[in-house]
């Protein structure tokens, strides 16, 4: 007797929403004038942003992380913005200002405010090195062939995720940044992306590009500037560290908090290169983002310095990806998160070592302290080795703080409101201290310091 199967199609209510449609994408690209071949790159992620299914908690990369709950249709495409395209840093408002830290020297500046460049500016001594600073539209007009060879090739492809996928079909602005062989930048390059407006979206893009003996600095800051309602934020990033370089990745997360936030961020690291993922992760209502580490090149090493700060119903989601592929390859990453209320974390790491990544030596470490019962904390680290000449552990802890530090404090005449601050801010000096850029650690350590009150 034959009997007959049926699948039943998971429901997707992002793309049911109507949110985002084809016709987006295809008068998306003929707005910038993009060439074919970037125009043909957004058909085929809409197709597949289509047929990839929403991620569910039936998903083990989502399994602790419902989206169930997001209400798609409230969200718009290019909604209005009060930040204005500008010619001076000084005709920003005061918190772009600030995001991009305008008292301090840089080598190069990029705002973009729901999804309009309002600001761009290179240091002259920089440009004539042949460094590449600039939006992402820009870069794909004035240089095609780079931005071709690397744009959502090895690092992101559509077929990464349903997110990435989305992203890749509908980024606006974006950022470029292209450090030629044997420029070393000593200055950070500054950008600030900007969320404003009810049911505003953000598609943002960056590509980072290294080429061999080179190194430099990005900061990205994300800010909303109102307290709007629901808030949407998809962002991609890729770094391409080619042989011999150094990129360094800061990223300062601090969005409204109705924002939902969704993120796939992945570096390439070729022989003897070095990335350093320095992230701070204070805002949100709800944050996914995959950071991921590829080494296939011998000597490749990456370090990653993260801390976060949950509050009220905030839920954060890190899902942190080490690859090692090439020979004697590296990996070091400390992650430190407190949480109070009803935040929530979520930790998963996996250091995957391939047959191919013989004499790896790889580390990573989730702590966590809880400073209400209400609070929670979820983390799981993991090891997938394949060969047998290598180094590789993990750790994690979950608790809360001990209360012998705190009358410690006290009986030397400290308020137990401030000893309690002292005890946590001393948890997150443990991971600041591993930084290696002074502004870098007063702007991470300013963004949880403001979330950990009196």
């Amino acid at each position: 007797m034959a009997v007959a199967l049926t699948t039943t199609k998971r429901k997707d209510a992002l793309l049911d929403s109507g949110v985002f449609s084809g016709s987006d994408v295809d008068a998306l690209s003929a707005n910038l004038k993009e060439p074919a071949w970037a125009k043909e790159m957004r058909k085929t992620a809409w197709t597949v942003f289509e047929e990839t299914p929403m991620p569910t908690t039936s998903d083990e990369a989502w399994r602790r992380t419902n989206i169930k709950k997001v209400k798609w249709g409230k969200f718009a495409l290019n909604g209005p913005t009060s930040v204005q395209t500008v010619q001076a840093l000084t005709d920003l408002p005061a918190e772009v200002q600030s995001a991009l830290e305008g008292d301090y020297p840089a080598s190069g500046r990029l705002v973009i405010a729901n999804n309009q460049v309002a600001y761009v500016e290179i240091n002259e001594d920089v440009a004539q090195e042949g460094v590449i600073f600039t939006d992402l539209t820009t870069a794909i007009a004035e240089h095609p062939e780079l931005v071709q060879k690397y744009l959502a090739t090895e690092a992101v492809p559509p077929s990464n995720s349903k997110f990435a996928a989305l992203n890749g079909a509908l980024w606006q602005a974006g950022v470029f940044l292209y450090v030629p062989k044997g420029v070393e930048v000593d200055e950070p390059f500054q950008v600030a992306y900007v969320l404003e407006g009810e049911g505003s979206v953000s598609l943002p893009r960056t590509l980072i590009i290294g080429e061999q003996s080179s190194s430099a600095t990005i900061i990205e800051e994300s800010i909303s500037l109102d307290a709007h309602g629901q808030g949407l934020n998809v962002g991609v990033v890729e770094i391409y560290a080619n042989p011999d370089s150094q990129i360094r990745y800061v990223d300062v997360q601090r969005w409204g908090e109705d924002v939902y936030n969704f993120n796939v961020k992945r570096s390439v690291g070729q022989n003897d290169s070095n990335v350093i993922w320095e992230t701070g992760q204070v805002g949100g209502r709800l944050t996914k983002t995959f950071f991921d580490s590829l080494l296939p090149g011998n000597g490749a090493s990456m370090e990653f310095n993260g801390v976060y700060f949950m509050e009220g119903k905030q839920h954060l989601d890190t899902d942190c990806l080490i690859r090692h592929t090439g020979l004697y390859t590296n990996g070091d990453l400390l992650l430190h998160g407190a949480l109070k209320d009803h935040g929530r974390s979520v930790f998963t790491g996996l250091i995957k070592i391939d047959p191919s990544a013989q004499q790896t030596n790889s580390y990573l470490k989730n702590e966590n302290l809880l400073l209400d019962d209400t609070a929670r904390a979820d983390s799981i680290p993991s090891l997938e080795i394949d060969a047998n000449d290598v180094r590789a552990s993990h750790g994690a802890t979950i608790g809360k703080i001990v209360e012998e530090y705190v009358f410690y404090l006290m009986s030397r005449g400290i308020p137990r409101n401030t000893a309690v601050r002292m005890v946590v801010e001393g948890f997150f000096y443990k991971v600041f201290d591993r930084m290696y850029n002074n502004r870098v650690k007063e702007k991470l350590f300013q963004a949880v310091s403001a979330k950990i009150g009196d």
